[in-house]
């Protein structure tokens, strides 16, 4: 325990940084205009404006229930001012003349957060509502999604663990493959080894997982993030390669040449 918990706070430190810098890439993504605009359209919620919200809806997404909808919605808002507003997804699709803005936003209350969703269409200069979605959550995204030990099961554990083994007994196979003298294709071995096979990826916020059995990896293991917002996912892959030459290493060698007589121990045998 005494070695592990400094690797964890290492660990939480280098996540923590890498977040930073991912906040900052996030950032330049959001578009800027579209976002005001779809900030636009929730204010309307807080005044019970629906009738405004329906005139600008997409002609493709008007039906006779789409008002008592946007009123369901609205009541979802608490009767008091959003402390901050933020935005923690944004996915932007050009198809011909047409783009389409998905853009997300996290509401802070004095009690309660909420989760929005705005679909923009824009075509030339004019701008609709394509789709429209609130939901209520019990905490802030960023609270939900954090990296922390706090609650987690054993799968947490060993996938943590796995992700850091397996790479550095991928590095000490390579640094050894590197040494060793192979006869042919010496290049081949190096990429087999530094390549772990089948990939098991696990959500570290509710711990789901999936196993990919074509999936490749470099070094074996790693994480994902989609944004500052998103969980955690961590990857594994089985080693096979570093497995493989290990077990085959002895065999793997050139034949030495006995430096004594110069004689090829692969040639015919000489009587006396």
């Amino acid at each position: 325990m005494r070695v592990l918990r400094p690797l964890l706070v290492l660990s939480g430190l280098f996540v923590s940084l890498a977040g930073c810098d991912q906040q900052a890439a996030f950032e330049r993504f959001i578009p800027k205009e579209e976002s005001a605009l779809a900030k636009q359209v929730l204010a309307r919620f807080f005044a019970n404006d629906s009738a405004a919200t329906e005139r600008q809806l997409d002609p493709s997404v008007i039906t006779p229930s789409v008002h008592a909808a946007l009123e369901q919605m609205a009541a979802m808002f608490p009767p008091e001012p959003a402390k901050r507003v933020t935005t923690v997804g944004a996915n932007t699709l050009a198809v011909d003349q047409v783009t389409t803005y998905n853009l997300t936003f996290e509401h802070e209350f004095s009690h309660a957060w909420l989760l929005s969703n705005v679909v923009l269409r824009k075509r030339g200069t004019h701008t609709t509502v394509l789709g429209l979605h609130v939901s209520p959550m019990t905490q802030s995204l960023e609270a939900q999604n954090r990296f922390t030990f706090a609650g987690k099961g054993a799968l947490h554990y060993v996938v943590f663990a796995l992700a850091i083994a397996i790479p550095v007994f991928i590095v000490f196979t390579l640094v050894l493959c590197a040494r060793t003298r192979i006869a042919r294709r010496k290049w081949l071995w190096l990429i087999f080894v530094a390549l772990g096979v089948v990939q098991l990826s696990l959500s570290w916020t509710d711990g789901s997982f999936a196993v990919r059995p074509l999936q490749f990896a470099l070094l074996g293991s790693g994480y994902v993030r989609s944004g500052p917002y998103a969980p955690f996912i961590f990857n594994i892959s089985f080693p096979l390669g570093a497995v493989v030459f290990l077990l085959k290493r002895r065999s793997l060698g050139s034949p030495r040449i006995d430096a004594g007589n110069g004689a090829d121990p692969t040639g015919p045998p000489t009587g006396p």
